[in-house]
């Protein structure tokens, strides 16, 4: 018989330990209060109603670590993700105030 663990929350903490428990030969079920799983490796949009611009907030936690090679979490991307589907955007401007003047 498997043994079962109960995760709480859907972030990449919980997502990973999920994966690395059911590679691992447990069952798992993964609980999450948001509608949508990533928790901080999440983005949103935020524009003014009926136009096509607007703003994207990046929330992830990558830009902290890093998702290149040389970052401490790549294996662990590596392990569990299809990183020829994954497409990393590196933005050259991380925050940009506008002002009224």
């Amino acid at each position: 018989m498997a043994h079962s663990v109960a995760i709480i929350g859907a972030g990449i903490a919980g997502l990973a330990a999920g994966c690395y428990l059911q590679m691992n030969g447990y069952e798992t079920e993964v609980f999450e209060a948001h509608y949508v799983p990533g928790g901080l490796c999440t983005g949103w949009k935020r524009g003014a109603p009926g136009t096509s611009g607007g703003y994207t907030f990046d929330g992830c936690l990558h830009w902290l670590l890093g998702s290149g090679p040389a970052s401490p979490f790549y294996d662990m991307w590596r392990e569990l993700v299809d990183m020829s589907a994954v497409r990393f955007v590196h933005h050259d401007l991380r925050m940009d105030i506008e002002l009224d003047q």
